[in-house]
């Protein structure tokens, strides 16, 4: 990595310029919420320094608003302690932790989560740390989701790439409800326009056509699951 840092793909045209940033949700250390359990915990490099921060993740105590039901609690080398908060539809909710990976492309580690599950899908999202706290990604000013997984008839796959040295994000959709020889895919193509903001940079719509009646695509992965870094899960 250069002195100037990653490549986010350039400045977008006009019509896709974000607003400014929603500022971080942090919850001051010093005013220490109620706690219940730990769910999760993971040691890596966010901040870039060499060495390893301690990233972990709490329950709220029963009472608490739906979209702050987990703590995230970031604990650097330094000492320095920054913490966010995370919602789900799921009350059950054991581990928000999906797995750590550099998502923006910046060399950094950086957090896949989960914030909550449809009937098939899991419904995912990024912690990074930036610009001096630890944020969800956000696209358009609000926190981003993406799904992977989902049914014999329809998928979501995730998955992090780089294209010509832009990182990006590419959500694809599946299904095969207007055609049984046939798969209506949509792709989505994400880039960072900071560390911590993506924006919609293409939408593709294409046909994937099968042999056999209710045949599955050939790339099960490609469409129903998540990819990246070493992060990967079938769906």
């Amino acid at each position: 990595m250069d002195a100037s840092g990653p490549q986010y793909g350039g400045a977008p045209s006009a019509d896709k310029l974000l607003p400014t940033p929603t500022p971080a949700t942090v919850v001051a250390p010093t005013e220490t919420p109620l706690l219940g359990n730990l769910l999760a915990s993971a040691q890596a490099d966010f901040d870039c320094d060499g060495r390893a921060d301690r990233l972990q993740f709490f329950a709220r105590l029963p009472g608490g608003p739906r979209d702050a039901m987990i703590l995230a609690r970031l604990t650097l080398a330094t000492a320095a302690v920054h913490e966010t908060t995370l919602g789900s539809n799921d009350v059950a909710e054991p581990n928000p932790l999906i797995g750590i990976a550099d998502v923006n492309g910046d060399g950094c580690d950086d957090a896949i989560v989960t914030v909550g599950h449809g009937a098939s899908t899991v419904w995912t999202s990024f912690l990074v740390y930036a610009d001096g706290a630890l944020r969800r990604v956000e696209e358009n000013g609000a926190p981003v989701m993406f799904l992977f997984a989902g049914s014999v008839r329809h998928g979501n796959s995730i998955e992090c790439r780089r294209t010509k040295d832009t990182p990006e994000i590419v959500a694809r959709g599946v299904s095969d409800y207007t055609s049984d020889y046939a798969w209506d895919l949509v792709e989505d193509v994400h880039h960072w326009y900071s560390r911590s903001q993506l924006v919609l940079w293409s939408t593709t719509r294409s046909v994937i056509a099968v042999s056999d009646a209710y045949a599955m695509p050939a790339d099960h992965d490609r469409y129903w699951g998540l990819s990246c870094g070493n992060v990967k899960l079938a769906g």
